[in-house]
């Protein structure tokens, strides 16, 4: 049980809610981070460049295992339960992001990457606007802005578009604030760049779909970002935080440029386990719905966005507004698209029908990207929430599969609440789009009830071995299901052999979550082989090459590596692997880093040029 002093208090929620993270302080000992910095380094620092190199990827936790101690800190604990609340899980995918020294750019600080979302590791999956899904970022070390700490975009998790169209945003350098933020170019949505830059034991929770990117480390210091992804399993009920006040209101540090009151207070009453998700005591002001209806056509966004804020707060007294905010969805500023969607929804059943015909404006990005995007129409209609659920059953019958997509989609985002649309939701797993199965499946596991319906099917899709990408969306809703599952143990005990290691890590998570003697069991016989050991394997010699020159100096680098090339051509009629790196890390001895992501290295025994191959272990736990 997390002590409710390490949970986040209303103000960090709200703060989370609007700008898309929060900032966590740990009270771990300063030794310990030092630890994990060393050892981190030990893993990427045998060069200064950010040339290609080793990188452990999902196995960072087992390789530098003190990042476990940072992972269970009761303050990371209380914030992630907070967001994600009770029973959230770890994700198997996890990464260390190093940011090696850079030549400064002129003019300030700029970023060394385009400014984007991440995508999962396992596939495509929908960007969510509820906070299903969150990053970690942790620095094992102070992180000024000197170091290159990671950036982004406040509040830019709940719209498609990242940049301005046309505009690269890599090596841009944002405008230094005052504040410690930045200011982008007057092309962007939201001009402020905040920083994850702080002091020694802070650790950043973020939306997942946030947009972000990296400033250059001008410091001849290697930067090293710890990323880890978990995801929500159960709805909220009740506030998962230490809440004191049941009403939406503003967070003292907003730095969102827009004002989406009526998102923010849908987001805070769901978070809040509300029935009424537009529930609010704000007071209606004295200016009739004609009014806003024609504030929606204003030349100025602040007004349209205005307009579609009052309009929702009204509530079924502004469904004559109907017509003219499904309209919204299409405008040109997208803030706007936001809050005429969750208008609609606030004005609840009488929208759902306009709604519904809208669908038809996700087929372009369905088309770009048939995970991924999904259109506002669907957003609002998973907010109406029970009423729409028979629309939405129905819409699954459309020949489009876009249609059936967004609608499978708006069905799980609903929860318990979409129950009676579960048989509509089991017809579509039989149809040839992968991305309707793959929506239906992740929805069932939102859902969770019928159990009787949903567990049998969940079951045999895992079982499929024809489509292993959907069985991974199956073991995920297994997970969420929890001891729920119970009768999907013998699958999940087979899908421990499966081809893909996130398939395997979900189905040990789900087993675990069961409990019983028998998935126990199960569990523990594959966690047995499946140790790392994290260990540098013994070197194979692949050239002995004689050298007769006296005046042969190994530390010239380029001539090492020409004779090194040719007599490996002559031995082995092939080309050696382009070396993208090379560095003497003793007198007698080169390493070499190839394009490959091998590691060799050269030194010199009475007279020969000795050629190694470094055999490493670079497969853990779930061998990802």
């Amino acid at each position: 049980m997390i002590d409710t002093q390490h949970l986040l208090a209303d103000e960090q929620m709200r703060g989370f809610i609007v700008n898309g993270f929060v900032k966590v302080q740990t009270d771990l000992p300063a030794d310990l981070h030092e630890r994990i910095f060393d050892k981190t380094d030990a893993i990427f620092g045998r060069s200064t460049t950010s040339e290609r190199r080793y990188n452990p990827l999902n196995n960072i936790l087992p390789m530098v295992h003190e990042l476990q101690d940072v992972l269970e800190a009761p303050q990371v604990q209380g914030a992630l339960t907070s967001i994600l609340g009770n029973g959230f899980v770890l994700h198997p995918h996890r990464h260390c992001h190093p940011n090696f020294p850079r030549t400064p750019l002129e003019g300030g600080h700029g970023l060394t990457m385009h400014l984007h979302k991440d995508g999962h590791a396992t596939g495509k999956r929908p960007r969510h606007r509820l906070p299903r899904w969150a990053i970690l970022f942790y620095f094992p070390q102070e992180c000024p802005i000197e170091l290159g700490p990671t950036c982004l975009i406040p509040g830019n998790q709940y719209l498609r578009r990242v940049t301005p169209e046309g505009v690269d945003t890599r090596h841009i350098i944002p405008e230094q604030q005052n504040d410690g933020t930045f200011l982008l170019p007057d092309t962007f949505t939201n001009r402020t760049l905040a920083t994850l830059q702080g002091g020694l034991g802070v650790v950043w929770i973020m939306h997942f779909d946030i947009a972000h990117s990296v400033f250059f480390n001008h410091q001849d210091l290697a930067r090293y970002g710890m990323k880890f992804v978990y995801m929500r399993t159960e709805e909220p009920t009740q506030p998962s935080w230490y809440n004191t006040d049941d009403q939406w209101q503003l967070p003292k540090t907003n730095l969102v440029s827009d004002d989406h009151e009526i998102m923010w207070t849908y987001i805070w009453n769901w978070l809040s386990g509300k029935s009424d998700l537009f529930q609010s005591n704000r007071s209606n002001a004295e200016i009739e719905v004609k009014y806003w209806i024609n504030q929606l056509s204003a030349d100025d966004p602040a007004q349209r966005l205005q307009a579609a804020n009052e309009l929702g707060f009204r509530r079924q007294e502004a469904n004559v507004a109907i017509p003219a905010l499904v309209d919204c969805l299409r405008d040109d500023y997208e803030p706007v698209c936001l809050n005429a969607t969750y208008a609609l929804s606030a004005i609840g059943a009488e929208a759902v029908d306009p709604l519904i015909k809208r669908l038809e404006d996700g087929k372009a990005a369905y088309q770009e990207e048939p995970i991924l995007h999904i259109s506002h129409a669907a957003h609002g209609l998973a907010a109406v929430g029970e009423a729409a659920v028979p629309a939405l059953s129905q819409a699954l019958t459309h020949p489009e599969e876009h249609i059936q997509a967004q609608a499978a989609y708006a069905l799980g985002e609903m929860g318990w609440q979409a129950a009676i649309g579960v048989s509509a939701l089991q017809r579509v797993l039989t149809d040839e789009a992968e991305p309707v199965r793959q929506h239906a499946v992740s929805a069932l596991g939102i859902i969770k009830q019928p159990l009787s319906e949903i567990v049998p099917t969940l079951i045999q899709i895992l079982e499929n071995e024809e489509d292993p990408a959907l069985a991974l969306f199956s073991a995920q809703a297994l997970v969420r299901i929890g001891a729920d599952a119970e009768a999907a143990i013998p699958a999940l005990t087979a899908a421990l052999k499966s081809s893909s290691p996130y398939t395997r890590a979900f189905s040990a998570e789900a087993l675990s979550r069961i409990g019983t003697t028998k998935a126990l069991k199960a569990l523990v016989s594959f966690l047995r082989t499946s140790r790392w050991f994290n260990y540098q394997g013994g070197k194979i010699k692949v050239l002995e090459i004689p050298i007769e020159e006296p005046d042969f100096d190994l530390s010239d680098a380029e001539t090492t590596k020409s004779i090194v090339a040719t007599a490996f051509e002559n031995q082995y009629r092939r080309p050696l692997t382009e070396v993208v790196h090379i560095l003497q890390d003793k007198d007698d001895r080169l390493r070499f880093l190839l394009a490959d992501g091998n590691e060799t290295f050269a030194e010199l025994d009475n007279g020969h040029l000795q050629y190694y191959y470094l055999r490493r272990v670079s497969e853990g736990a779930y061998r990802v």
